[in-house]
């Protein structure tokens, strides 16, 4: 049976290592979930703070989802810019945001319908709680404790 193919992603920061994380999952068209978590200390991306993470989630988000053959992405986030860089309705100025924001561009014009739905921060949605969790879990992870 198909289902609605879609991923939760959050950004975690630790400001006394100056590490950013990200973390969140996918349910591909199946209903499989996979796990989507990294984090890294470069100091240009530290000082984007969480909002790297949020941003790197995206793109592994988009990346995996190509991997799986997927067509269609919706994106669960609680960061404006998620969708609002991709979209053009804010100016990519940061490395980063730019890379990002063509990624994603190039991904929808290769076929894929992607997607996104913001949703409130810390406000109880379980998808993005469970976000968040594997953000701060990555960071910690990283930092060795």
């Amino acid at each position: 049976m198909k289902q609605n193919s879609f991923a939760f992603i959050d950004g975690s920061y630790d400001p006394k290592y100056r590490i950013y994380g990200w973390g969140g999952y996918l349910i591909d068209q199946r209903g499989f979930s996979h796990i989507i978590q990294g984090a890294g200390n470069d100091p240009n991306l530290a000082k984007m703070r969480n909002i790297a993470g949020e941003v790197l989630g995206a793109k592994e988000a988009v990346a995996l989802a190509q991997k799986l053959h997927m067509k269609k992405l919706t994106i669960y986030h609680d960061y404006e810019g998620i969708a609002a860089w991709p979209s053009g309705r804010w100016k990519t100025k940061r490395p980063l945001t730019k890379e990002y924001s063509q990624y994603v561009q190039s991904a929808m014009k290769s076929g894929m319908h992607v997607q996104f739905s913001q949703v409130k921060g810390h406000s109880g949605v379980h998808g993005n709680e469970a976000a968040d969790q594997l953000a701060k879990l990555a960071v910690k992870l990283f930092r060795g404790s």
